[in-house]
């Protein structure tokens, strides 16, 4: 009888989700996340908007990220490639518009949908295939993948404005529309919803029959979770485990969106502010794959406790970053390097308890309200006018997240792949 392959955790078709996975969320960190510090001022200025009012909506947009997750989890465990497909068409539709427009509302209403797009084909299609193809191993491959939202400091921010001068907003939009849609066919052609519709194993680690392999992809597309939202909600675990890995989110956005103004408000220069940032963008990558290790060792919930008392650290010296430049730098480097794991503690964490059979389920619900986080932060950027209060605030919610960690029940709740525990 013919068996799948046993590939391991990092064969060629895992490794090839891998990088799908991490586009997928370098696409959604660069169209929704990496908008306000590039695109939105250029474009405020060329039509002569109120830049304003484009970062509060932009924060908005974010939010719908999040919500996103509640709204699409159903679509992503019937078939999580074909949703992420059509998303990523619908937002490639809306960067053409979105370049060209000069209707205030249009463009308003754009930056909406293309937050619902993004919590559709990134924050959960993407989880989704993570958690079938990696029940166990989901840690140190989303330590890889979240490399992706990271990587938006790198290959965006720094190129937008060059392509803007050269070809200008309306052209470079087709391009970053043509892109998507490249990634759209590959989604429909050449992606698998399981591993065992690839050919292989969850994990990569032991084969089974072809057969019996198609049987549980038809099962796993079919199968209705019996954790209801109702069920969910009336876990206390799922509120802790949300709260526990959004606020760190909500903290991490709020230092990420405020830190620039703020040391140049403090006499720094705008030269040394943005390149705190950019070796910050590496130190990300460093520490998404650091955390994804520290996750597969010592587990999910250890992790993310971790991660809260390295965000502690930075939060404090930040609070010194006035009057020493040694602070500005530990800040932003402890920060930056610890929230390379915001977006893996996350899924990872939801994983951990309920599998990939339930990971939809639970992950609609726990998944929505950690990332409203980022969107969250961004918003009370605009709120705190004195830093020192804003941090003061995120000490209060570090030490909430810290507690709500330590109390969540991590025991493994889900159903069991047959013949696989």
């Amino acid at each position: 009888m013919e068996k799948t392959k046993a590939s391991g955790a990092f064969g060629p078709k895992q490794i090839g989700m891998i990088v799908f996975t991490g586009v997928l969320m370098l696409l959604s960190s660069c169209f929704v996340g990496g908008q306000t510090n590039t695109v939105l001022p250029v474009i405020a200025e060329l039509r002569g908007w109120d830049v304003n009012l484009l970062n509060v909506v932009s924060g908005i947009a974010a939010l719908l990220d999040g919500i996103g997750i509640l709204i699409f989890a159903a679509l992503s465990r019937k078939n999580a490639k074909v949703t992420a497909g059509v998303a990523l068409l619908i937002m490639a539709v809306c960067l053409v518009i979105y370049g060209r427009t000069t209707s205030l509302g249009l463009f308003l209403v754009l930056m909406f949908v293309m937050g619902a797009s993004s919590g559709c084909f990134s924050s959960t299609c993407a989880m989704t295939l993570t958690a079938n193809w990696w029940p166990t191993k989901k840690g140190v491959v989303l330590g890889f993948s979240t490399i992706g939202v990271v990587l938006m400091q790198i290959v965006y921010v720094p190129v937008m404005p060059v392509l803007y001068a050269k070809i200008g907003v309306p052209n470079t939009q087709v391009v970053l529309a043509v892109i998507t849609v490249i990634v759209a066919l590959i989604s429909f052609l050449l992606i698998k919803d399981t591993p065992e519709e690839a050919g292989t194993t969850p994990d990569g680690l032991t084969g089974i029959e072809l057969e019996k392999a198609k049987d549980i992809t038809a099962q796993l597309h079919a199968y209705k979770s019996p954790f209801t939202l109702g069920k969910l909600v009336k876990d206390p675990s799922n509120w802790t485990q949300a709260l526990g890995t959004g606020l760190p989110l909500l903290v991490a956005m709020t230092f990420i969106a405020s830190t620039i103004p703020i040391l140049i408000s403090y006499g720094y220069s705008p030269a040394f502010a943005s390149s705190v940032f950019a070796i910050g963008g590496i130190l990300c990558i460093v520490g998404s794959i650091l955390f994804g290790v520290i996750d597969q060792k010592l587990g999910t919930k250890k992790a993310t406790a971790i991660y809260i008392i390295c965000m502690f650290v930075a939060i404090f010296m930040a609070m010194n970053m006035k009057n020493s430049v040694i602070c500005v730098w530990g800040a932003a480097m402890i920060l930056m390097a610890a929230n390379g794991s915001a977006r893996n503690l996350i899924p990872s964490f939801v994983g951990t308890r309920y599998g990939r059979w339930d990971y939809p389920a639970a992950y609609s619900l726990i998944g929505t309200i950690a990332m409203l986080g980022g969107g969250l932060g961004i918003m009370l950027t605009g709120i705190f006018k004195n830093p020192m209060k804003m941090y003061i605030f995120d000490i209060v919610l570090l030490v909430i997240a810290l507690i709500c960690v330590c109390v969540t029940n991590d025991k493994f709740i889900g159903k069991k792949d047959e013949g696989m525990e």
